[in-house]
Order: structure tokens, then sequence, then C-alpha cells
């Protein structure tokens, strides 16, 4: 097959049929064409280059996506061109379809800030797409095959990237301000009482907060790394022994009123 053949769409009455067909909304990111009264221009993919039993231009090999989607799909990666093994990552860290989404964006195209992730991907609104950013920052917390992050944040420009691909990471920066360091340490601390088994509606009681809130702010103290005073950082205002000693010492109350709460 030429590239010419290869790249063809498909004829334009069975595009309007796979259109019609789906909806007129995206297979993937879900965002609707004009014609049901979104903004967002859709095309028909073919899903296989040669499937079986069916012509390439069959309806049944086509599905609606939208351009930034249908771009991602055609133009990214394969997990084999990532330096980790995507699945033994996704295996230990419950990768969902937008985080894959996310990875193979940035390996691909480069640091984006989280305006361009939202565009070019189906992570939908901002602050849910912050949380998955974290995540995958913090992935090498739990898989012991990285040595690194699988995304990394630069501290200049706040683009998202491939570690090799950012200038300045935000890990492991000193903050900046007081109240920084404040909301930083009680990331960390919320983080670990969870690792110690706390769970996350005691630490909601606990920090005045949504028990959605504790799973953002663990994903964030995870990919951050707020540093604590030990022989990699000498000079950190807060001395690491101190800090665990102030972990075990709530984690042993909270866990006794878990358990209170339980036998009522």
């Amino acid at each position: 097959m030429s590239e010419t053949e290869e790249y063809r769409t498909f004829p334009e009455a069975v595009r309007v049929l796979i259109l019609e067909r789906d909806e007129h909304r995206c297979k993937i990111c879900g965002r609707l064409g004009p014609e049901r009264g979104g903004d967002i221009d859709l095309e028909a993919h073919h899903i296989e280059e040669n499937p079986d039993g069916i012509e390439r231009d069959h309806p049944d090999n086509g599905t609606t996506l939208c351009i930034p989607c249908h771009h991602l799909v055609t133009h990214r990666p394969t997990a084999d061109d990532l330096p980790f093994d995507l699945d033994a990552v996704a295996a230990e860290v419950n990768l969902l379809y937008k985080d894959i989404e996310v990875l193979m964006f940035l390996y691909r195209n480069g640091p984006a800030t989280t305006s361009e992730i939202i565009d070019a991907t189906s992570c939908g609104a901002r602050p849910a797409t912050i949380e998955r950013l974290w995540k995958l920052m913090s992935a090498d917390r739990r898989v012991g095959s990285l040595d690194e992050p699988i995304i990394d944040k630069d501290a200049e420009t706040e683009e998202w990237g491939a570690p090799g691909d950012i200038g300045s990471t935000v890990r492991g920066q000193m903050p900046i301000s007081r109240a920084e360091l404040m909301d930083s340490l009680s990331d960390e601390l919320l983080r670990r009482l969870l690792d110690a088994g706390v769970t996350h509606s005691a630490l909601a009681d606990l920090f005045n907060c949504s028990i959605r809130s504790t799973f953002y702010k663990e994903k964030r103290a995870g990919a951050l790394r707020v540093p604590l005073d030990d022989e990699s950082t000498p000079n950190a205002p807060v001395d690491e022994e101190q800090f665990k000693q102030v972990v075990d010492g709530l984690s042993s109350i909270l866990g006794g009123v878990d358990d209170v709460q339980a036998n009522r």
C-alpha cells in the first residue's frame, strides 16, 4: 500500500454515516461536534488499516474522534518507545486510559502546560488533570523498577514533561515562603499517615478538608517530596527524625480513634 493510499480518508458518505452512528461524539474524550451543540470538529478514524472480513472503508472499521484525539491516536509513540515498562507501572499505580494519553502526548511532543495537556487529551477539568499529573509524577514511589519520575514539572516554566526534557525540577525544591512550607509539610504528613494505615476519612477530619482533597494532597506530596533535614538535604529547616516521631505518634492516636469508631 502506498503512503497516499494508507492515509486516505473515508468517502464522504461513509464519514457522515460514522459520525451520525456515533451521535457526533468523540469516542475517546466525549466532546461533542457542532451538530450536537459542541465546538470541536470531528473526524472518522480507521480502526484498522487491514481489517479482517470487511473493506477498509466499511463503516464498522470507523470510529468518531475529535481532531486532537485523532492526532494523538495516529501519531503517538507506542509503549515500546517509552523508557520504562508501561505495563509494570500501570499494574502498580492503576493507570487510567487518560494517564496513558498524557504520557504518550508528553513523550512525543515535549513539555507542555496544563492547559495544553487538557486540550490534547481527555483528562477533563483542570483540577482533575493536575491530580492525574501529580499521580504520574509520584509513580516512582510505588514502582521499584523506577529510579526517577516518569514525568516531571519545570520550576521555571511550570510545564510538565519527560524528566530529560525538564530544566529545573520542582521536586525537592525548598518552598520560598513559610506558608508554602507549611502546606508542603502538611501534605507530606498526610501522605505518611496514609502509608501508616490511617484512613482518608480520619485525615479529612484532622486536616479540616474533604476526603477528595486528601487524595489530591497525597499525590502532590508524593510528587514534590518536600526536603527534610537528613544526609541528602542537611540544610532543610525540618529534621527528618523529629518529623518521623510526629508521624508515629499521630498514626498511633488516629489508629485508635478509627478502632473506636469501627466498634460503635
